[in-house]
């Protein structure tokens, strides 16, 4: 607790201490997505996103991101395992997605405060294209304990190193993140004691229009007792779960037009949630609209799915995009025929 004091009070001075003007920059992204089962069920996601950095002394940075999240149905549209829009979540007035200060050294840099994973891993450019999650994040890391994944946030120390065309990240979070500024379960918390605490670790390598990842983690679990509701001290006799979870994905250039993408991913000593994963795709460029094919299949402790996702993103009006997307989900006991068209714009730098 007392770190995540002086964090507090170090993120409060940094808020508030005088800046250079012209250096600030404020960034606005919105996006909105319409969704139909084809039948009768429709849906209106939105995601509204600032970021807003500053520098502090000669070389470090503020830097804050928000969201904030609104849609018109309460359940999904589709019961499915891996979450199909990776912008649909309840509805959040304002979330902290960042909110830290970053120090260069060198070719590296190292990141103090709030965040959530999804601003560093997952985030090359041929997974970035789909809307489905596990492009994103994937779901043997995201599909049980409440860690820093998109819209909450925890307290962490994130670390980057770029030598050449190899790259290197580190991180370490609470185990059990929040969108919460208040209370108990804060954003500001740390707390291994009864969250846990979640470690990651990534290599990468690009080579001309190639990338190739591979990442590991190791989940500390909060208490089970905790995990289910009960705030109160767990047992000193109750043991934490313990996950390792190791990824690896490629995003292979055949053509200056052509990638195929490939992705994988396990972990062990889970007692729910996803075993592993696996999924293959291609990504097209086509004058200045591009498009994509994914297929991937995940197996749980209780079912397993496949689902298939073909996108097109089309720029529009500048700095803005249209992407209308299709999913088909296959589950042992359903199926799902999701249809989605996604709007995006963002306003330039303020």
């Amino acid at each position: 607790m007392v770190m995540t004091k002086l964090i507090k009070y170090l993120l409060v001075i940094a808020t508030v201490s005088p800046c250079r003007c012209f250096a600030q920059k404020l960034l606005i992204n919105y996006t909105t997505e319409l969704q139909s089962d084809f039948k009768k069920g429709a849906n209106w996601v939105n995601l509204l996103r600032l970021d807003f950095s500053a520098p502090l002394g000669p070389s470090a940075t503020l830097e804050v991101a928000t969201l904030s999240t609104a849609k018109t149905r309460a359940e999904s549209l589709a019961n499915d395992l891996q979450t199909f829009s990776n912008i649909e979540e309840d509805n959040h007035p304002l979330a902290a997605a960042i909110l830290g200060i970053r120090q260069p050294m060198g070719n590296s840099s190292l990141f103090i405060g709030i965040r959530n994973l999804n601003e560093d891993y997952f985030t090359s450019p041929a997974t970035s294209l789909f809307t489905n999650s596990s492009c994103g994040i994937f779901p043997t890391l995201s599909a049980d304990y409440p860690i820093a994944n998109y819209p909450v946030s925890s307290m962490g120390i994130h670390y980057e190193l770029q030598h050449a065309q190899w790259s290197l990240q580190a991180s370490l979070y609470n185990g059990k993140a929040s969108y919460r500024f208040t209370g108990k379960e804060n954003v500001f918390r740390f707390c291994p004691k009864h969250d846990g605490i979640l470690c990651l670790t990534s290599f990468s390598y690009q080579h001309h229009d190639s990338n190739y990842h591979m990442g590991f983690a190791l989940h500390s679990g909060m208490y089970r007792s905790y995990a289910e509701g009960d705030t109160e001290q767990a047992s000193p006799k109750e043991k934490k779960e313990i996950r390792k979870i190791i990824w690896g994905y490629a995003e292979q250039s055949i053509t200056p037009r052509l990638q195929v993408l490939l992705q994988v991913s396990a972990q062990w000593h889970a007692s729910q949630g996803c075993k592993h994963c696996a999924g293959a795709g291609l990504v097209w460029q086509c004058g200045k609209t591009e498009g994509g094919l994914f297929t991937d299949y995940a197996r749980f402790s209780h079912s397993h799915e496949w689902a298939s996702e073909f996108t097109w993103k089309i720029p529009c009006l500048g700095k803005g995009f249209i992407q209308p997307t299709l999913h088909l989900i296959h589950q042992p006991e359903a199926h799902y025929l999701i249809g989605l068209l996604r709007f995006g714009y963002m306003l330039p730098a303020l």
